[in-house]
């Protein structure tokens, strides 16, 4: 199995990037610092920090600690959550002379803490108690005397110590405000890092992308209000677009004003930007032959084989690496098996290897999304072998998990199909006849690129197997689709949120960008739609432009409506209108559907077809 954790070992060979990453951190005249490490979900941001960290590491004068930003998610004030963490670990690693100013700059934390506790219910109490005069504002507090004579004092203690610890300063100032504490923090924190054995303090935030958009927001603005002083580099890892939504969230667009206030806000607090870019298929095709191989070889071997890939330049040349390339640096590196023995290596990479490409078409150059079809891949074999003893042919196997992953409504059509079995699976192999003899119809769901590369994949006679063997092993996908949007791309994830506030005078450049989608890419978008088309929560404006558009979805898009129990309004109509009129034998069935169904009357259905008449 592979877990979902940094590696150790530079299996994505971000190594690049963290020698770059850790050049700039070593150089002083750069600081205060903030990188922004950008990459979708699952890209291997937190193996690019580990990388990083160990390079650092054992570095005169350089101190590098990593905080997990998605711990302090459950906190109610996750600024001085994280200022103290942070202050704790430092404390750890910085010389002896400095302790005692970080002791007291966490002691300063404090001061925060209560201001945050003022807004709660003891807010009257404290209040009145800074002021010197409690009673008054009693009225608003519940409880006994005593309860409240209780908080009264401790209220009052806690506060008179503050006082004592940090407003006795040398000019006896006597400004309490919040800005002013925040100025002497950042000094006295700035002053602690002024010492000869301390160059610079490297901090890594991993698993922002993780926390609610309040959470990013407060981790965001506690390092740029206190902590980003001289000699501080701060490396943040996260998914651009979930910062960007965070912000937008939080400071939504003004009205007159054309200011992308995501963009600025993330400029303002990360200097340096480096993108992680999502692994081509190639690169993907690679990493899941290298994941079964770190799976069977010792990890000392593996590490020397991903050093010897690295050494002869395999991962950037232009072409996938060959099963047959990773046998022969096996033996040339005389590498070790964990089980000492190869077969059960190759038997699984030989099955791997023959539907790597399509998978590779569907993960989006996500490292964590092979993992979990490798991780999915090897629990149904064991399963088959269980249940099954040797009876289960685990190419088919392994190809309908593809299928799976590729369009759970087809995988569910195909175990339709398979419960219709005699000799062969009839209704499967017209549609691969069809394919082979390139006519079949362009609605149809199954004439994508990526289908076609699916039925070429071995067995390419699927439709002479009695398959329901393999659906009771991969029954739990037989309810419902099941969409995983982390892996989709930048580009998707960016057209889905335009469509998602769109106006009817937007979708004509929605619509253009989206034609300049992969088809991969496209199928993704349609993933999403297709589910709000049948629940009613997509507007006609844009099911029509979409209809209109994209010819090979329009089967789904009018399946899609058909099954809306959403009825429809007049202002639906123009829409119904002018995609009946583009495609009547598409729409001539759905309609009456509809009409059935009662989500259409039929004065409506009138109306649409007496207008193709006029």
């Amino acid at each position: 199995m592979w877990l979902d954790n940094a590696s150790d070992i530079d299996i994505l060979f971000y190594e690049p990037y963290a020698r770059i990453i850790a050049d700039i951190a070593k150089n002083k005249e750069y600081n205060p610092l903030t990188i922004g490490v950008f990459g979708l979900w699952g890209a291997g941001k937190s193996t690019l920090l580990k990388l990083i960290d160990k390079k650092l590491e054992n570095q005169e004068g350089i101190i590098c600690v990593t905080i997990n930003a998605w711990m302090f998610e459950s906190y109610d004030d996750a600024k001085t959550a994280i200022m103290e963490a942070l202050l704790q670990e430092l404390k750890e690693e910085v010389p002896a002379e400095v302790k005692k100013k970080f002791g007291k700059l966490i002691k300063r934390v404090n001061w925060f803490k209560l201001g945050t506790k003022a807004v709660s219910t003891l807010a009257p109490v404290v209040a009145s108690v800074a002021t010197g005069n409690p009673l008054p504002m009693l009225l608003n507090v519940t409880g006994s005397a005593e309860e409240i004579g209780n908080t009264v004092k401790n209220a009052a203690d806690s506060i008179q110590s503050l006082k004592d610890e940090y407003w006795k300063d040398e000019d006896d100032s006597t400004d309490e405000s919040t800005i002013n504490n925040i100025r002497k923090f950042r000094e006295e924190f700035s002053d602690a890092l002024k010492n000869d054995n301390i160059e610079n303090i490297v901090v890594m935030v991993d698993d922002l992308d993780r926390c609610r958009p309040e959470r990013i927001i407060e981790i965001l603005e506690v390092i740029k209000l206190f902590l980003a002083v001289d000699r501080t580099t701060f490396i943040i890892a996260a998914d651009e677009n979930v910062i960007k939504y965070s912000i937008r969230e939080k400071y939504p667009p003004m009205n007159g004003f054309d200011v992308e206030l995501d963009k600025e806000y993330i400029e303002k607090i990360i200097q340096l930007p480096i993108y992680i870019p999502e692994l081509s298929a190639k690169d993907i095709q690679n990493y899941l032959l290298l994941l079964v191989a770190q799976s069977y070889l010792e990890q000392e071997s593996f590490s020397r084989l991903i050093a010897k890939i690295f050494e002869e330049k395999m991962i950037v040349s232009g072409d996938v690496i060959t099963l047959e390339e990773i046998n022969n640096l096996i033996d040339e590196l005389n590498l070790s098996w964990r089980d000492g023995d190869k077969s059960a290596f190759n038997e699984t990479a030989k099955i791997i290897d023959e539907i790597r490409e399509i998978v590779a078409s569907t993960l989006k150059g996500n490292p964590r999304q092979a993992k979990r079809f490798l991780n999915t891949f090897i629990t149904k074999r064991q399963l088959a072998k269980i249940y099954y003893g040797d009876e289960i042919d685990i190419s088919i196997l392994a190809k309908l998990l593809v299928l799976q992953k590729l369009d759970n409504d087809l995988f569910i059509q195909l175990n339709e199909w398979s419960k219709e079995f005699d000799t062969e699976n009839k209704k499967f192999k017209q549609i691969r006849t069809e394919f082979q003899e390139g006519n079949m119809d362009s609605q149809n769901p199954w004439n994508t690129a990526q289908m076609k590369k699916w039925i070429e994949c071995k067995p390419v006679d699927l439709e002479k197997y009695r398959l329901e063997k393999y659906f009771y092993l991969t029954r739990e996908n037989l309810k419902s689709s099941s969409i995983d949007e982390s892996g989709f791309s930048k580009n998707t994830k960016e057209i889905l949120e335009r469509i998602g506030r769109s106006k009817a005078g937007q979708m004509a450049a929605i619509i253009k960008d989206m034609k300049e989608l992969n088809a991969e890419e496209v199928a993704d978008t349609f993933k999403i739609i297709i589910p709000k088309i049948e629940k009613g929560e997509m507007k006609f404006f844009i099911i029509r432009d979409l209809f209109l558009n994209f010819d090979t979805y329009k089967g789904k898009i009018v399946e899609a409506i058909g099954k809306s129990t959403v009825t429809i309004k007049a202002g639906d109509m123009a829409a119904l209108r002018t995609m009946y009129n583009s495609d009547t034998g598409s729409m001539n069935t759905v309609l009456e559907i509809m009409v059935k169904k009662g989500t259409l009357t039929d004065e409506q259905i009138t109306e649409i077809k007496e207008q193709r008449k006029s």
